[in-house]
């Protein structure tokens, strides 16, 4: 497993339980594994693609919105109502979760009638997963966001726009934040993968991924740890590009969010994108060359593939008003 820096640090499915080992042995065991994990000297520096300067999105604020502003956006290609794309938003602090939509993936109108849900954030939403119901659209979403406690609910919705709550994904812990989720259909194995930051927001961060052939049993997946750093790493969000990496045999690209130094009283960085690559999609991630991909405060990207074309939402936080805006990055696919 790697770190948010590149460098590899060992699974925590290896760490002992603290109330049967010492915590002492830890450092050993670690230091063998860290040993053993060294990248190949020919392994190819893969990068991402070459993205350009980022356009604002002009989104007039709603009144129950409040002091919030939309954070992410997870798009789909729906063909209802009169648009073409429908994309679904989460405010920045958890207040809820809106709608708007768009002919062109870059002037979008909000719902009339947001929101559609409160205390909730970071949708993301499939559609096409359930044989018996193929326009059955599914989220995961964050609640309780911000809390030492927030957890990841699946919902489903027939029409986009009622959502029906219908089990936790990633049930609460004490003290243990389970938050961004992404979901993600493999277009290679059809698997059906649910990839998600796992931390206390401090000092230990986890990039965790789970997956399974059924969204209704997806909660009961094994999971799997993909990096672990006690530096600020969130918000993964998954893509697979057949035709890119190397030999344009096909990658997977796997965006977060970074905050290098967060914490600390000198040096401290600002909000940047890091892009990894790996084989599959909870293979062992690499950074790509060239990061970070985006600085000067942006983050959550979510990155989309309509029409050949590579789209990318994040949002960048604004330091004249102190407040945060939502950008569109695009981009042509590798031939």
């Amino acid at each position: 497993m790697i770190n948010s820096n590149g460098g590899f640090t060992a699974s925590r499915a290896l760490r002992p339980p603290a109330d049967v080992i010492c915590w002492r042995l830890w450092p050993a065991l670690t230091a063998l594994v860290v040993g053993a994990a060294v990248r190949p000297a020919h392994a190819q520096s893969v990068s991402y693609l070459h993205l350009p300067e980022p356009l604002q999105l002009d989104l007039p604020a709603q009144a129950w919105e409040g002091d919030q502003q939309p954070h992410t956006m997870s798009v789909l290609e729906m063909r209802r109502g009169g648009f073409r794309y429908w994309a679904w938003y989460g405010l920045n602090n958890g207040r809820g979760v809106g709608l708007m939509r768009s002919n062109d993936l870059i002037h979008w109108t909000k719902f009339e009638h947001n929101p559609l849900w409160l205390n909730a954030r970071w949708p993301s939403v499939l559609r096409g997963i359930d044989a018996q119901h193929p326009d059955r659209l599914y989220f995961a979403i964050t609640r309780d966001y911000d809390t030492p406690t927030s957890h990841i609910v699946l919902a489903s919705s027939d029409d986009g726009v009622q959502l029906k709550e219908l089990k936790n994904l990633v049930a609460p812990v004490l003290k243990q934040r389970n938050q961004n989720p992404n979901l993600f259909r493999d277009p290679v194995t059809r698997r059906i993968f649910l990839t998600y930051y796992r931390g206390n927001d401090e000092n230990y961060f986890d990039i965790v991924s789970k997956s399974g052939t059924d969204i209704q049993t997806l909660d009961q997946a094994p999971e799997k740890v993909l990096m672990h750093t006690t530096q600020t790493v969130a918000a993964p969000n998954l893509l697979y590009l057949p035709k890119g990496g190397p030999g344009h045999s096909g990658v997977y690209y796997l965006a977060t969010e970074i905050y290098p130094n967060r914490y600390a009283d000198q040096d401290k960085g600002v909000w940047q994108v890091k892009v990894f690559y790996a084989a599959a999609a909870d293979g062992a991630f690499q950074p790509v060359a060239g990061n970070p991909v985006q600085t000067g405060e942006r983050a959550c990207l979510f990155q989309h593939v309509f029409d050949n074309r590579y789209y990318g939402y994040q949002s960048h936080l604004d330091h004249a008003t102190d407040k945060w805006t939502m950008e569109v990055l695009s981009a042509p696919l590798p031939n």
